[in-house]
């Protein structure tokens, strides 16, 4: 182990003691510190532990200053208790009548639940925590300060060559708490690291930009479980916010009340990183039941998050005419070693060596995967490519992976005026949403569910494709029950957008149309990429490839779910190529290793 385990369990045990009789099963606190507190900020992988063995949820605010969310979640509380107390006044009634107009729509009473207050408000002083009165004191022993300024120079890189950080801009960041011992399906090193991942990149961040912030909660197991009730108000908050002019009821409703909790305050933040671990946010009610309209209401969105981000290839994108207002990328709970390798390089390099594979494919109408056969299979792909060749899709690169805020690619092809980007770090693929393919393909390297899962070398992934469309053949029981978990619950996902009309008729019926279609298909490309059990990445290793199940990277191609699975070319001895209109051959991989 790379950090002291020993002392983290006492820690958490403390923190446990601590707060036992405030917080129980179905309670939730509120944990609000500043980024320039260290000490405070590494004690919450023991705190957040605590809490959840206590079968709380955690919501966690790190701010430069103030948060004016956080005001905003204060007004609306403080305005909430009023309101149970049976005072009527202009500001009773404006809450009043927002959450009449939603519950009246979704016939629901669980929309009033998200404004109870918090059942335990943590802060954090110079020199320890006040819970209710009571002072915790900070618990870091568990921690080693690692490989500190390499991070820091990461940070850096990722910024100003992967996002083009600019001054002016706001940089939000999204970390993971630490679930209690019998839900960690990762290491527990990756988690403690992540922790130093997310607190290097705020500094950098901080001296770089305009301000920063830090947020978690609690995760969810399933995307079906509601998310926890701080941020889901919070997000309900904030696109109201966005959408207060639509006329509708409940925005109308939302309109009187935004002035006295101070909603029209709240900025966006421009850039948003996150390192994710295992789980999910959770369900968020108002999109699911209600949704977010584009102004001219043909479409509607499901999420804040989706509507501030408009990745190009949503259906609701070409239909908004409003700008996008941040661009995302994600990061996954790396050991630091691995994402430091990966991401600490010049990504303008990596884009020469990306767009030299992205030439020889758009000169192709056909392209081929073929490998040698091996004892559970043999890759043997054909993909008819004229859309590439056509230019009626685009062949895009991960390296320089959100600056632009729109590949200029996906731009041309789908002739869009605003859209928003979305990408992952480490970088390092050349990919594109395949049309027309036939064949077969063995994964044998690692698949992301709910979080990755390395695939048995005796026990590959045998999937056949035919006309676009997936089956999959063979998979071990650990990985093939959480693929048909996932699968089951991205199904009930659409019937509820169905069932509550949240989302356009033909925006359901383009989910349902994608629900078993391959969605990428990818060449991977980063030099320090190594193979290990993390997706983010060995789908970036440079001479193997990758082929997701389920989405895809253009209009019309979106479905709920997104599974990258990442294939040994190596090993398979895998030929990759393709044939242009002449039948001259360009050669990509050959006998499993690159030629480009």
């Amino acid at each position: 182990m790379k950090y002291n385990t020993q002392r983290l369990n006492k820690e958490v045990a403390y923190y446990k003691k601590a707060l036992s009789k405030k917080l129980s099963k179905g309670k939730i606190c509120l944990i609000e510190l500043r980024v320039k507190n260290e000490k405070a900020f590494f004690s919450l992988a023991p705190l957040s532990r605590a809490i959840d063995s206590l079968g709380a949820d955690a919501s966690v605010f790190v701010t430069q200053k103030e948060s004016k969310m956080l005001k905003t979640l204060n007004k609306t509380w403080s305005l909430y208790r009023v309101l149970e107390h049976g005072t009527i006044n202009n500001e009773t009634n404006a809450l009043n009548g927002f959450i009449k107009s939603v519950e009246k729509k979704t016939k629901s009473k669980y929309f009033s639940k998200l404004f109870k207050e918090p059942d335990l408000y943590i802060t954090a002083g110079s020199d320890g925590f006040i819970a209710d009165g009571k002072k915790l004191s900070f618990k870091t022993g568990w921690r080693k300060k690692r490989l500190w300024k390499e991070l820091l120079q990461t940070a850096g890189k990722i910024l100003v060559q992967g996002y083009g950080a600019k001054k002016r801009e706001r940089v939000s960041i999204g970390f993971e708490l630490l679930p209690i011992a019998k839900d960690l399906k990762l290491p527990l090193d990756d988690y403690l690291d992540s922790f130093s991942i997310a607190y290097s990149f705020a500094l950098k961040a901080a001296k770089l930009c305009k301000g920063v912030s830090l947020g978690s909660e609690t995760s969810r197991k399933s995307q079906l479980e509601p998310m926890e009730r701080i941020g889901d108000l919070s997000v309900t908050i904030a696109g109201c916010e966005y959408e207060k002019n639509i006329n509708e009821p409940w925005f109308k409703a939302f309109k009187k009340l935004s002035p006295f909790i101070g909603a029209e305050k709240l900025k966006t933040t421009n850039i948003s990183f996150g390192v994710s671990g295992q789980g999910y946010g959770g369900k968020h009610f108002f999109g699911m039941k209600i949704g977010y309209p584009t102004p001219n209401k043909k479409a509607r969105w499901q999420s804040p998050g989706a509507m501030f981000l408009k990745p190009w290839w949503y259906e609701q994108t070409r239909i908004d005419p409003r700008p996008a207002k941040r661009r995302l990328a994600i990061t996954s709970t790396l050991p630091l070693e691995n994402y430091i390798r990966t991401c600490n390089i010049n990504f303008f390099t990596l884009r020469k060596r990306d767009e030299k594979i992205r030439a020889e494919l758009k000169k192709c109408v056909k392209i081929f995967a073929v490998g040698k056969k091996m004892p559970q299979g043999q890759t043997n792909l054909e993909l008819d490519t004229m859309h590439l060749y056509s230019g009626k899709s685009p062949i895009l690169c991960s390296d320089i992976e959100v600056n632009p805020k729109v590949p200029h690619e996906a731009k041309k092809c789908f002739k869009m005026k605003e859209a928003g980007r979305y990408g992952n770090f480490p970088g390092g693929e050349v990919f594109f949403t395949p049309h027309k393919m036939d064949g077969i393909f063995v994964g044998d390297v690692v698949i992301s569910i709910d979080k990755s899962y390395v695939i048995p070398n005796n026990d590959p992934m045998v999937v056949s494709i035919k006309n676009g469309h997936y089956k999959l053949l063979k998979a071990s029981k650990l990985i093939g029950d959480a693929f048909r978990k996932r699968k089951k619950d991205s199904k009930k996902t659409i019937d509820l957008f169905e069932k509550n009309k949240s989302m356009p008729v033909n925006a359901i019926k383009s989910l349902r149309a994608n629900f078993d279609r391959v969605g990428e298909f990818a060449v991977n490309t980063n030099p320090k990429a190594r193979l290990s059990r993390y997706l983010i990445e060995t789908e970036k290793l440079a001479g193997m490839m990758h082929i997701a199940l389920g989405s895809g990277y253009e209009p019309g191609r979106e479905t709920t779910y997104h599974f990258d699975i990442v294939i040994n070319v190596p090993r398979q001895k895998i030929d990759l190529w393709g044939i242009d209109k002449k039948g001259k051959e360009h050669w990509i991989i050959r006998n499993g290793k690159f030629v480009v």
